[in-house]
């Protein structure tokens, strides 16, 4: 993780300013932007654990990022927004390869070219974000993760009412849950292994494939291989890759390098054998390529 150097260029007003927004909000909304970013900083030092790079996470410098402004985006969203969005943490889109969710991408608008800030706003078309008594205003609402192909989750935060909606790509809308909720829930489905990652093949949601009993022993590597269906995700893939994943260490000590080297070992395996389909590759790129410069 590191925390960019306040960089040369911002006014002097802008921290005062910060600070006299995030007063005047507190009263009015469930959270503040810094306390927003503290919730989002908290889940993505926990994601470093198992399947992110720690070295992809960013900070906002303390006067919060530059390029995110209202001057920036005049005509884009609420202050609200603007404001928590130059708050939050985020992953580097140019290096980071790992997924939140099921397809789902993290956006990085501290490197995104605040141009490009509504680019992914094409999923708000016929949608609706509600919170617990009305609709919500759109210009409080943004996406925090872009889905990809059927299943694929939009994540959005609802920065009024501090609530998070997913949005299923070709499937549908999940009611909003409050934000701390959310990521607290999402953290036992990581640590509990109800949903399964790994960098360059899409995310595994394992949440109706109870744990293996006890006394039913190891499975083997050849147990996994030797199996008839020819489709990838039998309760018997799950149970492996639970297996495998805490002999690995997961969640509070894991390993993932060596986790990854057996996982495409196994792949190996079932490629060779070409009885059975495997683990489906799915590799991250930015949500909209051309909104980022280059990797150096």
């Amino acid at each position: 993780m590191c925390a960019p150097e306040d960089p040369p260029g911002i006014p002097d007003n802008e921290s005062e300013y910060s600070d006299d927004f995030a007063s005047s909000a507190e009263s009015n909304t469930p959270y503040t932007p810094d306390e927003l970013a503290d919730i989002f900083l908290d889940f993505y030092q926990f994601l470093t654990t198992l399947h992110f790079d720690s070295a992809d996470l960013k900070t906002a410098p303390l006067q919060g990022w530059p390029t995110i402004t209202r001057e920036a985006r005049p005509d884009w969203k609420s202050d609200l927004t603007i404001e928590v969005l130059r708050r939050l943490p985020y992953f580097n889109a140019s290096t980071n390869k790992a997924m939140i969710h099921y397809k789902s991408i993290l956006i990085d608008y501290s490197s995104m070219d605040p141009k490009h800030f509504s680019e992914e706003d094409y999923m708000e078309d016929g949608m609706e974000f509600w919170n617990n008594d009305d609709i919500t205003d759109s210009s409080n609402v943004f996406a925090f993760a872009s889905g990809r192909e059927s299943g694929g989750r939009f994540l959005w935060l609802d920065v009024e009412h501090g609530l998070i909606t997913e949005d299923l790509c070709r499937v549908g809308q999940l009611s909003p849950e409050d934000v701390r909720d959310w990521f607290c829930n999402l953290k036992n489905q990581y640590r509990s292994l109800q949903l399964i990652p790994s960098k360059g093949r899409a995310t595994i949601e394992a949440d109706e494939v109870p744990e293996r009993a006890a006394g039913l022993g190891l499975i083997s590597k050849e147990e996994v291989c030797a199996q008839t269906e020819e489709q990838w995700g039998t309760d018997l893939d799950i149970h492996y890759l639970r297996q495998l994943y805490r002999q690995h260490g997961w969640p509070d000590a894991f390993r993932r390098e060596d986790a990854e080297r057996a996982v495409q070992d196994l792949m190996d395996t079932i490629e060779h054998e070409d009885r059975r389909m495997g683990w489906e590759q799915f590799y991250v790129c930015s949500p909209r390529p051309s909104s980022y410069p280059a990797p150096e």
